[in-house]
């Protein structure tokens, strides 16, 4: 796979990876600007060729560019990335979509969930707040729809065949209603799972699309935040088709067989050996097919 030579300096254990990013799209021709919140580093950019219409909803997908320090964040988050600016700089035109490169999700790593943090620490909860205005930082400066927006974290999609979309629906209905549909997250979870259900219709026949527990991304910071939230992530087939056996336990929780079953794809991230050399063809010619189909998506936005 022949890489950017952009993408050397963003992946130097020292870069400043918002930076980098913002270079690239501005290399490239892509109308973007840097965004400061609650301390993170965002950058916002709009497709290349891209139209919009106040009648249909906005879809927004996110790729987060920090890193666990010290790990070269190849596979989390980098593809992503490196997958994003390749499509806003391609210049096919998009419908209503808008990409953000987010911060701080790494705060929601095992090691920082072990100090107590929150999803609504993470870098998309901040935003997610900034897109309905509720942000004591201001409202999100871009007249675009936002409010009703829907969001698509891309995340660790360098390696394999198959979507993975994740079901962070059941830990949010858990956690507002202590087990039991209701009220406000009752709403968010039916309008995430018919993301879910139109990426399937979306996909069919083109790749495989399999629901399934995901122990990372920004989905449930966006949805605490009040905008549903899907993300997607990608595994070789074997692997997705593994986890998504049934079970009252997700597969790498098995108290018998205690992480024996989580997928290979996820143990190389967070360590040092998620490096660029695991990046697969496939995965990438598959994100590709996704952001393209995405963007040509159109929802009807709610009538007032």
């Amino acid at each position: 796979m022949d890489l950017p030579p952009w993408f050397d300096r963003f992946m130097s254990p020292l870069a400043d990876r918002s930076s980098v990013i913002a270079g690239a799209l501005g290399a490239a021709g892509v109308r973007h600007r840097a965004l400061e919140l609650s301390g993170g580093r965002f950058v916002v950019a709009w497709p290349r060729g891209g139209s919009r219409d106040p009648r249909y909803r906005v879809k927004v997908v996110t790729a987060h560019h920090d890193r666990v320090p010290g790990t070269p964040g190849a596979l989390d988050n980098s593809a992503a990335c490196l997958q994003l600016v390749g499509f806003l700089s391609s210049g096919q035109g998009a419908f209503n979509t808008l990409v953000v490169f987010t911060d701080r999700e790494e705060l929601g790593s095992p090691a920082f969930l072990a100090e107590s943090a929150t999803p609504s620490d993470q870098g998309s909860y901040a935003l997610g707040r900034a897109f309905l205005g509720a942000s004591a930082e201001g409202r999100f400066p871009e007249a675009m729809g936002l409010r009703s927006s829907m969001v698509f974290p891309l995340d660790v999609s360098g390696r394999g065949d198959a979507l993975v979309l994740s079901r962070a629906t059941e830990r949010l209905a858990r956690r507002n209603d202590g087990g039991r549909r209701g009220g406000a997250s009752e709403s968010m979870v039916a309008e995430t799972d018919a993301m879910a259900r139109t990426v399937e219709r979306m996909m069919a026949g083109r790749a495989p699309v399999i629901r399934a527990s995901v122990p990372f991304g920004e989905d449930l910071g966006f949805m605490l935040a009040g905008l549903p939230a899907l993300t997607v992530t990608v595994l070789p087939r074997a692997e997705a088709e593994a986890l998504a056996r049934p079970g009252d336990l997700p597969a790498w929780a098995s108290p018998s067989e205690p992480g024996s079953r989580t997928p290979e794809t996820w143990r190389r991230i967070h360590g040092p050996d998620d490096t660029p050399a695991l990046y697969t063809d496939d995965a990438f010619d598959l994100v590709s097919r996704f952001l393209r189909r995405l963007a040509a998506l159109r929802v009807p936005a709610s009538v007032a």
